[in-house]
């Protein structure tokens, strides 16, 4: 049997793989015995699994999979940034990215096989949508570093809440105490805005919210961003307060990319200070990461500064996030995945 053939069951819950074993036969004990193993001891077989009856492990065998896709390409950044291209079973690829620092290690997560959303500063958008990722190719994603993971951003190729039922499923497992067990203030979704039940939905996991806003005002964003178009500047914050109430997190964070003679200006920040006056918020402040053929142009991190005293003096919490890989196109912008 092909690799095609197989489901690979790395991404379900204990009871979508209850429900999943019950199609063939299997029980509920048979699920909970695999579960472990899968996701606390890092089978990649199902013959190690030994406390798994060897009937079961063999109807395992012939209808499943717990495989990490393999890595085509493996790039390393001056910064210690490392990019990997994963080949997913149906040949499309996808990229994901490791971020070592002092304290913490962070992965950056696909969530679909290029974007739909089309917002034009980014480089995944000039890549035509394909599919959503399966959870089992989201969470193949953290564990193909096998490293010592701290933090999960959600902020690779594609939308998150367009592909809310896969995410979700990711999300429970790495919540999930007997399986990665990470704190929701581990965790950060973004999104371009996506105001549907998907984005109130995600409040009951408590993680943390990104939006990516990345302008003052309706004009400039629906000319950046597409998406503005159906859901705009004010319906957005409102949905973000509406978020950090339910979600019970202490603020939602605003990605601000900069882009020169666009969004930058001083009245720009003032702009956005009123916007954000009325929601506890944090503002990441971004300098646009080039990639081939882009039509932008970035601020310096000088006038990025410059735009983070304007924020701050308004009483608005701002920093302005140091760009990691973008040498090798892994900064925040920079991915797209290649068939």
């Amino acid at each position: 049997m092909s690799e095609i053939d197989f489901t690979n069951i790395i991404g379900f819950t204990l009871s979508q793989l209850k429900t999943e074993f019950a199609k063939i036969g299997l029980t509920n004990l048979d699920a909970k015995r695999v579960f472990p193993w899968i996701h606390t001891k890092s089978a990649r077989s199902f013959d190690i699994m030994s406390d798994v009856p060897l009937k079961v492990r063999k109807i395992l065998e012939e209808n499943y999979s717990i495989k990490i896709p393999n890595c085509v390409t493996l790039q390393k950044s001056r910064d210690g940034t490392k990019k990997a291209l994963l080949k997913l079973w149906d040949e499309n690829c996808i990229e994901t990215v490791f971020i070592p620092e002092e304290k913490r290690s962070t992965v950056c997560v696909s969530s679909q096989i290029g974007c739909a959303v089309g917002c034009k500063f980014c480089y995944t958008g000039t890549q035509n949508f394909v599919r959503n990722l399966t959870s089992s190719e989201i969470i193949a994603q953290i564990l193909f570093w096998n490293e010592s993971v701290t933090n999960i951003v959600f902020m690779g190729m594609g939308e998150p809440l367009l592909n809310f039922e896969n995410l979700a499923s990711a999300l429970e497992l790495l919540l999930e105490e007997r399986a990665h067990n990470f704190s929701r203030h581990k965790i950060t979704v973004s999104t371009s805005g996506i105001i549907e039940n998907a984005i109130f939905d995600l409040a009951k996991f408590g993680v943390k919210l990104a939006i990516s806003l990345h302008a003052s005002n309706d004009e400039t964003r629906s000319r950046i961003m597409p998406i503005n178009n159906k859901y705009n500047i004010k319906t957005l914050i409102n949905a973000a307060e509406e978020y950090q109430r339910n979600s019970n997190t202490d603020h939602v964070t605003f990605e601000y990319l900069l882009l020169k003679g666009i969004n930058d200006s001083d009245a720009n920040a003032i702009e956005l200070s009123r916007l954000l006056r009325s929601i506890p918020s944090k503002v990441n402040l971004i300098t646009f990461n080039s990639w081939p053929g882009s039509p932008f142009i970035g601020s310096s991190y000088d006038h990025a500064h410059r735009f983070a005293k304007i924020l701050l003096g308004k009483g608005i919490r701002t920093i302005v996030r140091k760009s990691r890989g973008d040498d090798v196109l892994a900064a925040c912008g920079q991915l797209k995945g290649k068939k």
